[in-house]
């Protein structure tokens, strides 16, 4: 597992916890962002590798 992966992971368990939509809006947003951020730099990781894996194909 990445350390993006194991962010995210982390983040919805927080959301789930203390990330209370109605109660503590900012907190549940801050964890949905959070989690947001941490998926997106798990999926330029993984395009990333991809492009290294092409690249290396062709030289």
């Amino acid at each position: 597992m990445s350390a993006a992966s194991d962010a995210k992971r982390m983040f919805v368990e927080n959301l789930n916890s203390f990330g209370n939509e109605q109660n503590q809006p900012e907190k549940y947003n801050l964890y949905l962002g959070l989690i947001y951020l941490a998926a997106s730099v798990e999926q330029i990781q993984q395009d990333l590798e991809q492009v290294k894996q092409l690249l290396a194909k062709r030289y």
